[in-house]
């Protein structure tokens, strides 16, 4: 129930903002759809109206989003004044138990405090004091079974000492059940308060609620209104265009077929394709001369390039017949040329080997020996 009132003001903006762009894709739907207004226009009238009642669309919105942050400011105080009052409460029921632990729980007041008491040792008296000393125990091997003359004593106080413990943890725990009752029925009615109080803010919520919804339903009624009153003005208008249109059609030259609409303004020759209605007999004849002057203009053409082609390939075949000449007459002299290079190369080989074997025979004669390779290397030097 609380959660509706923390609603931030970026998430209202947000809400505005995608209605607003629906709003907006929806007139814009109608905007394109209507073929008559895409085609022709628009009526700066009725946008100027549009924009006012836009104009008045936003002041309403803002109106309404000033009351809305007037609505939650006012919430939030509210909520931060009863979470002060909350706190407030825990802690003086936090110090009221400190109090008490204070007054009625101190250590010195438990059972077993002898057990840690930081001056046990300075207030306990020595080991024995004399025979008759009741805190000797039997581990002191002081005093044996049947030698204790107080026993009787001891045991009635003991259990006087217990009787007054049970009765002190009573009162303890009756007290504390009546505390702990008193706390819970104190926080029973605080609860219960703002329990009233959310309840009540709630109601003033819905109440405020009922009124802005109230509102926006009489806008939209009267808007609703105004749009059937424009859409009827819309239709009449639409329908008198639309016989306007039919008029216009019944008597324009596309159906009284007037061969002069399809002149073109960009040459004397040339016609709108939509519009065209076909040729007359002098225009059918002018264009089968075009065409019989076409087909004896392609076979002289023909002829032309019959001849060409002919021509050529004689050419070609003269080519063909030097080349083949030529390239006998290459190869013949290539021949001969192969031929003198043999039998240069023939001679060059006979002369080296004349040079090599006068080298042989006549200036190597003198072939060194074992005593010429070992007169190297005989001294450091």
């Amino acid at each position: 129930m609380l959660n509706s009132l923390h609603i931030s003001a970026e998430d209202r903006k947000e809400s505005a903002a995608i209605e607003r762009r629906r709003r907006y894709e929806e007139s814009r739907k109608q905007r394109i759809f209507n073929a008559r207004r895409r085609v022709i226009g628009i009526d700066t009238t009725v946008l100027e109206q549009q924009i006012q009642e836009r104009h008045q669309l936003n002041e309403q919105e803002r109106e309404q989003q000033r009351k809305f942050e007037e609505e939650q400011r006012r919430q939030t105080q509210l909520l931060y004044m009863k979470n002060q009052e909350q706190q407030r409460l825990r802690s003086q029921i936090q110090d009221e138990i400190n109090q008490f632990r204070k007054l009625n729980q101190r250590p010195e007041q438990s059972r077993d405090f002898d057990l840690f008491d930081p001056n046990g040792l300075k207030k306990s008296l020595p080991a024995r004091v004399g025979d008759h000393d009741p805190r000797l125990t039997i581990s002191g091997a002081q005093k044996f079974e049947g030698e204790d003359l107080t026993g009787g004593q001891r045991k009635r106080m003991q259990i006087q000492q217990q009787k007054s413990w049970l009765e002190q943890q009573i009162r303890e725990k009756r007290r504390e059940e009546l505390d702990r009752v008193a706390a819970s029925k104190f926080l029973q009615e605080a609860l219960e308060a703002r329990e009233r109080k959310a309840l009540k803010l709630a109601a003033e919520e819905r109440e405020a609620r009922c009124k802005i919804q109230e509102s926006i339903n009489q806008f939209n009624k009267s808007l609703v209104q105004q749009q059937n009153y424009q859409r009827e003005q819309q239709k009449r208008e639409e329908e008198q265009d639309n016989m306007a249109e039919i008029y216009n059609h019944l008597t324009s030259d596309i159906m009284t077929e007037n061969p002069d609409v399809a002149k073109s303004a960009l040459g004397p020759n040339r016609v709108i394709a939509y519009r065209y209605k076909g040729m007359n007999p002098e225009q059918l004849q002018e264009f089968r001369n075009g065409q019989q002057q076409q087909r004896e203009t392609l076979k002289q053409r023909q002829s032309e390039d019959q001849m060409r082609k002919e021509t050529w390939d004689k050419l070609a075949n003269d080519f063909d017949r030097m080349a083949v000449q030529n390239e006998r007459h290459v190869n013949h002299l290539r021949r001969q040329i192969m031929s003198a290079t043999a039998s240069e190369n023939q001679n060059l080989s006979d002369e080296q080997q004349r040079k090599l074997d006068f080298m042989n025979r006549v200036v190597y004669q003198n072939v060194p020996t074992i005593e010429y390779f070992e007169q190297f290397n005989t001294t450091t030097r």
